[in-house]
């Protein structure tokens, strides 16, 4: 019993394991630029993404 507590305590949560690198870039950021206004940047959608919605969408001549 006491061995369990030990390692669960122990262990980290999965995002917080120094492992694993995290991606910096195309990421979505948000720069202050004064009086109340903000630059925000989100990655761009994947070719993948963009098709799938094209031809699953529901809007009229989606496939086009």
């Amino acid at each position: 019993m006491a061995d369990e507590k030990k390692t669960a305590n122990s262990k980290q949560a999965h995002a917080a394991s120094p492992n694993i690198k995290q991606k910096t870039e195309g990421l979505y950021t948000a720069e202050y630029l004064g009086s109340g206004t903000f630059r925000i940047s989100k990655p761009k959608r994947k070719n993948d993404k963009r098709r799938q919605s094209a031809l699953k969408g529901t809007t009229r001549g989606s496939r086009k």
